[in-house]
């Protein structure tokens, strides 16, 4: 594995005061660009989206620490901007970031008067869209990723109609549906503003096929109308054969009326939607169809970049294809030469998630080695048992640092994804909410089990007295729907409160200082014994205000690993208490949320907790500066990293890059 660059974020910002209408535009876009975290398994691209505005007045937190190869950012221009002289300058500021485009959106007519340099850019014009604006600004902004990062050559494309995305669309020349819809298609194109985006083009009428297609598919997306007819048909069959061959991004629109006697195999494997044409075609059919087409491409070009990236360049015995193996990839792997064949090259990488092994057992035969990124290290950490704190911060740390509780799920989700499969064995102290982060631990150890058909995959959930008394009947139903894969362990509470306690099966309120005591003094005990099991810990996140311990949860474990001389990884660049620590360690800065003071002062309850505590122990519950002085003390170098590689791991905010100095470290671990 060469060394981890992302290559790609993507950045909106916008004045709050223009909520309204930019929150569902960013919905919209979100849902289509990024994973779905109920649906981790799925093949939606994903990349790596920020959101920059504030809660209150003000301009939002700098950006420029976005390490990536190149960042797109998408400013909404308004009224609410230009008159308001602070975010006038920041959005001008925006285009002095290295590595960056800016590409400003007008919500009015107001935004052309926001000055130079932002006035001298091409404005995406968002109130110009009349009908489907949200659809339509999609489009606009997703050929702008495709401009200027995620085409062929991952380098920037100058505006301009040649430059357009350019589509081919494959279909019969008979059967109503696939002739009108491929009319209605390209008439849309051509007669409205998508002619700024897409130039499409079929095969016209007494041209040669191989002439036209060396012309046209090799540097196209495919869009495959599938009628009734259309795999009986020789010229579409030799249309799919030769996307394939040159491993161009392909969709399928089916328009299927009423019945098809073979689907051509070769047509499979790819994104697929259908038009009901219920009433004939209308313009949400034909943007939906365009947005698959593009946010195919794009994702095409992502996971080719994702994965050279993760490839060494000198590694010739890999060959990487953008989509899950099939059966036309075996002309890219062996060559034929007087009835001999060879194995040209010895392994397919290929985009996560990993198809099931059953579906490559030809390749497998053949002696060619199938695996996404995930499964390249099966058995890797096999014993190792690894420790994982992470919760959600405040919405207020989240806005400063343009992420959401998204950001932190897709975290868990892949952390848990890439130990779970090297075999190591998963360790958390969480609550079982529905939708949380545990949750989401436990359905990836679930579809792991299945993908890769093994019953080894555990994993061991903590739970403190009281929290496991206060089972319900739901909470019955989520234990026995995972206890295949985990461990439900739980921690009796500390003898030292148990004359607090009047019936331990009766579940505790943390309503009052005593009662918080008792929690307090439990959940040390749970995560003492917790973290005595780990082998190292992996940190990020944390609430620094609003939590039931003696300390906030995150920073307790890490202060406990710190103590036991495990191996930390801490990511601070999901913000939280993690955050703080990561800056103490590498800059020598407190953090206010690290003082006794601060804590009191955002903490309701929080001081007459530790008057309580004070009183009964007759010590000091819990000394801050000893706590500053424990973390300024630690060798974070024992987790297998160098210091540079560290401090990396506390300021990246990519997912990726987390989780590929994770598991370095551990693998150095693993080997000394």
């Amino acid at each position: 594995m060469s060394k981890k660059i992302q290559p790609l974020s993507i950045v909106f910002v916008w004045n709050p005061a223009d909520n309204e209408i930019v929150k569902p535009i960013l919905e919209y876009c979100s849902k289509l660009l990024s994973r779905d975290i109920k649906n981790p398994f799925s093949r939606a691209i994903n990349l790596p989206i920020f959101y920059y505005t504030t809660l209150k007045k003000g301009v939002p937190e700098s950006f420029d620490y976005l390490d990536s190869e190149k960042s797109i950012i998408f400013s909404f221009v308004s009224k609410n901007v230009i008159i308001d002289e602070e975010w006038k300058k920041y959005i001008h500021n925006l285009s002095k970031i290295n590595n960056s485009i800016v590409i400003p959106i007008a919500l009015d007519k107001y935004a052309f008067k926001i000055g130079a340099p932002t006035n001298l850019k091409n404005f995406i014009r968002f109130y110009e869209f009349t009908s489907n604006p949200i659809e339509k600004i999609f489009i606009s902004i997703t050929h702008e990723i495709y401009r200027y990062a995620l085409n062929e050559s991952f380098q920037e494309i100058a505006k301009g109609k040649e430059n357009s995305l350019k589509l081919f669309l494959s279909h019969t020349k008979d059967g109503n549906r696939g002739v009108e819809l491929a009319k209605k298609l390209k008439e849309f194109i051509d007669d409205s503003q998508m002619r700024n985006f897409f130039d499409a083009t079929d095969i016209g009428t007494g041209y040669r096929f191989d002439e036209e297609i060396s012309d046209n598919i090799k540097e196209s997306s495919i869009i495959i109308i599938h009628s009734d007819t259309y795999s009986s048909r020789y010229w579409c069959q030799k249309e799919i054969l030769t996307a394939k061959s040159e491993e161009r991004p392909i969709i399928a629109v089916n328009v299927v009326e009423n019945f098809e006697d073979r689907n051509f195999p070769f047509a499979s494997n790819i994104p697929e939607l259908r038009v009901k044409y219920n009433g004939g075609i209308v313009e949400e059919d034909l943007l939906r169809i365009l947005s698959s087409a593009i946010v195919e491409t794009i994702r095409f070009f992502y996971s080719k970049k994702l994965l050279n990236n993760y490839c060494d360049n000198s590694e010739d015995e890999i060959r990487i294809i953008c989509r899950p193996p099939e059966v036309s990839d075996i002309e890219k792997v062996l060559s034929f030469d007087n009835g001999k064949i060879n194995i040209v090259h010895k392994s397919i990488l290929y985009p996560e998630p990993p198809v099931y092994l059953e579906e490559v057992t030809f390749l497998n035969n053949l002696g060619i080695k199938t695996y996404t990124p995930l499964t390249s290290d099966l058995n890797e950490l096999t014993g190792m048992k690894i420790g994982i704190s992470i919760s959600e911060p405040s919405e207020e740390d989240m806005i400063k640092i343009g992420q959401n509780k998204s950001h932190l799920s897709i975290l868990s989700q892949d952390i848990a994804r890439y130990l779970i499969a090297r075999r190591a064995h998963l360790i958390y102290g969480g609550d079982l909410r529905p939708n949380g982060f545990t949750e989401f631990l436990f359905n990836e150890a679930k579809i792991l089990k299945n993908r890769l058909n093994d019953e080894t995959y555990k994993l061991t959930n903590y739970i403190a007295w009281p929290i496991y008394t206060n089972d319900n009947e739901e909470l019955k139903l989520w234990k026995a729907e995972y206890c295949d894969v985990a461990e439900m362990r739980e921690v009796k509470y500390d003898s030292a409160v148990a004359d607090l306690i009047i019936n331990e099966d009766t579940f505790l309120p943390p309503k009052t200082a005593q009662n918080l005591y008792v929690w307090s003094r439990c959940l040390t005990k749970m995560r003492k014994e917790m973290i005595e099991e780990c082998d190292v810990r992996i940190c990020a996140g944390g609430r620094k205000r609003g939590y039931k311990g003696i300390m906030p949860g995150v920073l307790e474990e890490i202060i406990i690993a710190i103590e036991n001389k495990r191996p930390l990884y801490l990511l601070g660049g999901f913000g939280g208490i993690t955050s703080s620590v990561c800056d103490l360690i590498q800059n020598g800065i407190v953090s206010e949320d690290l003082t006794l003071n601060w804590q009191i002062n955002n903490n309701s309850g929080y001081k007459e907790l530790l008057s309580y505590a004070t009183n009964r122990e007759r010590r000091t519950s819990v000394d801050y500066e000893e706590i500053i002085e424990k973390i300024k003390k630690v060798d974070i170098t024992r987790n297998g990293l160098s210091l540079e590689e560290n401090y990396k791991l506390f300021t990246t905010p990519f997912v990726e890059e987390a989780v590929y100095l994770i598991l370095k470290g551990l693998k150095n671990i693993k080997e000394n």
